[in-house]
């Protein structure tokens, strides 16, 4: 007992000072950061006081607004308006650092943490499994960041900075000026790799890579005076990265291309002065511009290019070489959401915006209507034909304070410009994207470019009638000797400025010199070469003077071989008696509805253009069991009872009675074919057999439980995420041998979803058992999810709406059953409603 007693005192003994010795420490681990807070409290509340009075500068202009507007008893209307735009801003401010905080997450960490904290943001080589990781070109990146941000820095001077002043003049915001220019510690981040191996040129290399910025940068500038500063930078895009040509000689290739396929995602804070006025107003301006300058710079068809090796030509890497010319016409619109409503009733004031690359163009405002007449021509120059696409966004017009997102979405429409060039010509409806309702129609143009001059008269004609392009000019700027010196103290900051027609373009300046270099490719579309005549212009940067001219008609240009003048010197007038402007002239003539011939199924392509496919080539004769007939002649007739039986079977004749001449005709023509007797009879049999099954179909005989079929085409776009749909036809619904036949439409549901977000419908087809829609329909579907998603599909009798069921029939789509990575077109079968 006394050995028991003194093990159990040692034991609580070391147990008491264990936890003495554990208070102990906690208190000297408290005591100092208690003595801190004692030590710093007197500055922390400094740094309240200030906080504090910063809150109240901030709000005191919104207080004294309130307080001015009850003096001149304006009405509390005001004092709502305000506070609305108030909560607005500041709910507008938390979504964008959302985006921000978790776009810098992505950039920060590495793929694993980014798995794990967010599916959706997976980077690409998890989605696209022709992309590779790039861990060790991120590390790479990491370690020569300083050089870049260095190189990145003269470039914003010299390129980017003299295009922000000028945009911002159009918005009365003058003296523009760079003041500190740090791209950071963290450079951006590589998300995956895609190198193409074929239907590439064997003379240069081109891969794809998945780019995300969302770095520690400090740009500093001042406006009017201001000064004012930008963080928080992020950018992410898919820049393409060409190396060519290939040489024998080290580095292997003599030039690189960099250049994004489409305008970047862009988005920044504002910080100084100008934070008291970032609402959405300056802030749209400052981010329209630099997304302007970003696509003037980096976005196709602009390219930034590097020379390698004195091997190569700069020609050879930096001329421009166009695959062809897209011409859009934006004809018409119709069911376009009613964005100005009041009481219920209203309409829209809607314009159209095509993009292709960095190149922009705006339709006509077309007030007081939801169906929209705009005949709207409009021609952009394409670079990368697999990889660009056509973008066209409807927009309801209000007026208001420039800067602000004043017009209201109307939805947006996608176009694979490839598409376009497989078939040369499409006319098409386009079911408009992100809104309930809304079409839009579309006729697009793709020409080719060829360089004989014969071409050019057979097809000018049409287009110069309309005021429309026929040929494309290409004007390499290379370089300058012997200039005049604008004022005798100084040398001149030279640029050119190229005229053709109607349009000018101009190069970057060069700082005091008189033998500048410019190398820059500049690309033009003229209406008539015949006619038209190109102006080349000197010109001085300080004062604005002209340092010399030189035209060319264009007409000289089509006697040459392959229409091109090579790096020829130009004798400037007006300028110096030596003095010279080096410049190459290419001119291609547009050769209109050229379809493209070659396998399309190599490079991944985007989408198809959202226009219903053509019907595929006949099928071999099928089967007795899996042979349909309907006794419709019409439309085409759906083979098989399987829902994954996609082929079309001729239609039948309309008669009730089968010949047996028409047996004994098939029997002998197939009796000719083989070469056996017991493959004879076996084809005999079968050919019995199918007119027996037709003989049913046609007395209204159909399988069990089965009424009608749905043709649906299926695709899935891995680059845009979305599931395309299109709905071609239905036969054979019930209610053909009555005398008001049904007036049916299909709705679509993406379960397990059946809000309103997912319901598709098309139009109604009046008094008929066999409508025909083309209609084409799109979803947002995540890569991940796709297996797991159904596509509900049921045909509804319009006419029967005030009944108890208005649904005639429908069916259940499996989606992870099919491979949609290539267009899927089928018959699916459709159960009647019970």
């Amino acid at each position: 007992m006394t050995d028991t007693k003194s093990t159990d005192d040692v034991t609580i003994s070391r147990e008491m000072s264990s936890s003495s010795s554990k208070t102990s420490s906690l208190e000297k681990e408290i005591v100092p950061v208690n003595r801190s807070i004692k030590k710093k409290k007197p500055n922390s509340v400094s740094k309240s006081l200030v906080g504090l009075c910063k809150i109240a500068a901030k709000h005191l202009p919104l207080v004294f607004g309130v307080y001015a507007m009850g003096y001149f008893n304006f009405s509390i209307a005001w004092i709502l308006g305000i506070v609305g735009i108030t909560a607005a801003t500041d709910q507008w401010r938390k979504e964008r650092n959302y985006r921000m905080s978790t776009a810098r997450a992505s950039a920060i960490y590495d793929d694993k943490d980014v798995i794990m904290a967010r599916v959706s943001d997976l980077p690409s080589w998890v989605f696209f499994p022709d992309f590779d990781r790039a861990e060790w070109l991120n590390k790479i990146l990491k370690q020569v960041w300083p050089n870049v941000g260095h190189y990145v820095r003269n470039i914003i001077l010299e390129s980017v900075q003299p295009g922000i002043r000028e945009s911002l003049k159009a918005y009365k915001l003058g003296g523009f000026k760079m003041e500190k220019i740090s791209l950071g510690t963290m450079p951006f981040r590589v998300g995956g790799v895609k190198v193409y191996d074929k239907n590439v040129s064997r003379n240069e290399i081109v891969m794809d890579m998945d780019i995300c910025y969302a770095g520690d940068c400090d740009i500093r500038f001042s406006v009017k005076g201001l000064k004012g500063g930008i963080k928080d930078f992020q950018m992410s895009g898919m820049l393409r990265v060409v190396m060519k040509p290939l040489i024998s000689q080290i580095p292997l290739f003599g030039g690189i291309q960099i250049f994004f396929l489409n305008s970047p995602s862009v988005d920044f804070n504002l910080i100084g002065v100008v934070d008291v006025l970032d609402m959405p107003g300056l802030n749209g301006i400052l981010r329209r511009v630099i997304i302007e300058q970003i696509g003037a710079f980096l976005v196709l068809p602009n390219k930034l290019t590097f020379t390698l090796s004195d091997v190569v030509s700069p020609i050879a890497v930096k001329i421009p070489e166009p695959s062809g010319v897209l011409r859009v016409r934006v004809v018409e619109a119709k069911q376009l959401m009613k964005m100005d409503r009041v009481l219920g009733i209203g309409k829209s004031d809607p314009y159209a915006i095509v993009t292709v690359g960095s190149q922009e163009f705006r339709t006509k405002t077309i007030y007081n209507t939801v169906n929209p007449k705009w005949d709207f021509y409009c021609e952009a120059k394409v670079e990368s034909l697999r990889a660009q696409n056509c973008f066209i966004q409807v927009w309801d017009y209000d007026a208001g304070f420039p800067g602000i997102q004043n017009d209201d979405y109307l939805g947006r429409a996608t176009v694979d410009i490839y598409s376009i060039a497989k078939v040369g010509k499409k006319d098409m409806w386009v079911t408009l994207e992100d809104v309930k309702s809304g079409m839009i129609h579309l006729e697009l143009t793709w020409f080719s470019l060829m360089d004989d001059p014969v071409m050019l008269k057979m097809h000018a004609a049409e287009t110069q009638s309309l005021g429309l392009s026929s040929a494309l000019l290409i004007v390499y700027v290379d370089s300058a000797t012997s200039l005049p010196s604008a004022r005798t103290s100084s040398k001149p900051d030279p640029y050119v400025i190229v005229t053709a027609g109607n349009r000018s373009e101009q190069t970057s300046a060069r700082m005091r010199t008189c033998d500048p270099t410019w190398e820059q490719a500049l690309v033009f579309l003229v209406c008539n070469p015949e006619s038209d005549d190109l102006y080349l212009k000197v010109m001085d940067q300080k004062t604005g003077g002209e340092l010399g001219m030189e035209k060319i008609t264009l007409v000289s240009l089509l006697t040459l071989p392959e229409m091109e003048l090579s790096h020829q010197p130009l004798s400037l007038k007006n300028s110096g008696p030596e003095s010279k402007l080096i410049v190459s002239i290419r001119l291609k003539v547009m050769v209109p509805g050229q379809p493209m011939e070659g396998d399309d199924t190599i490079l991944d392509t985007g989408d198809f253009a959202t226009e219903p496919p053509s019907p595929p080539p006949p099928p071999p004769p099928p089967s007795a069991e899996t042979v349909k007939v309907k006794p419709d002649p019409k439309p085409d007739v759906p083979v098989g009872n399987d829902t994954q039986n996609s082929t079309p079977a001729p239609s039948a004749a309309a008669s009730d009675t089968v010949s047996l001449s028409g047996i004994s005709e098939r029997t002998s023509s197939l009796d000719k074919s083989m070469s056996s007797s017991t493959n004879t009879l076996s084809v005999t049999k079968t050919s019995l057999d199918r007119e027996s099954s037709i003989r049913r179909r046609q007395k209204g005989g159909l399988p069990p439980g089965v009424v009608s079929q749905v043709q649906l085409t299926l695709r899935y776009s891995s680059q845009r995420q979305r599931l395309i749909i299109v709905v071609h036809k239905v036969s054979q619904l019930p209610g053909g041998d009555q005398p008001d036949p049904p007036d049916p439409y299909v709705k679509l549901y993406l379960l397990p979803d059946r809000s309103t977000n997912s319901k598709r419908k098309t139009d109604i087809v009046k008094d008929t058992v066999n409508p025909v829609f083309d209609e084409t329909f799109e979803y947002t579907v995540a890569p991940i999810d796709l297996p797991a998603r159904e596509l509900e599909v049921s045909v509804i009798n319009r006419k029967g709406r005030f009944a108890r069921s208005p649904l005639m029939c429908s069916c259940v789509v499996i989606l992870g059953h099919h491979d949609l990575s290539q267009a899927v077109t089928q018959w699916f079968d459709l159960k009647p409603s019970e």
